[in-house]
């Protein structure tokens, strides 16, 4: 299983201070912030079907490179685990702005 190309992070202006407003820049980040969140729960199970494809051919025989199936289970294993930790993490911050008084 190769792992695939990394691409190399951009390098940001510092100098300019960003502006924020309101309308329809809302609206587009929260339409980019659920692409994000859609396309990351997708590569999480895409990882979970990899994986659940991976053993089900060593248990059939089909494998012979065991390296190969546990680093496609570890894969889906340290995806979900930092799915239900981001999740865990988004609902404390909820919990908490909902507990604060006005």
């Amino acid at each position: 299983m190769p792992l695939g190309i990394m691409t190399p992070v951009a390098p940001t202006d510092i100098g300019t201070p960003s502006v924020v407003g309101s309308g329809d820049g809302t609206a587009k980040v929260a339409g980019d912030f659920s692409k994000f969140l859609s396309d990351a729960l997708g590569q999480v199970d895409a990882l979970q079907k990899n994986a659940d494809t991976a053993s089900t051919q060593l248990a059939t025989g089909q494998v012979t490179d065991m390296s190969a199936v546990m680093v496609a289970l570890e894969k889906a294993n340290l995806s979900l685990s930092l799915t239900v930790a981001t999740r865990d993490k988004v609902l404390d911050a909820y919990n908490q702005v909902m507990r604060m008084q006005m």
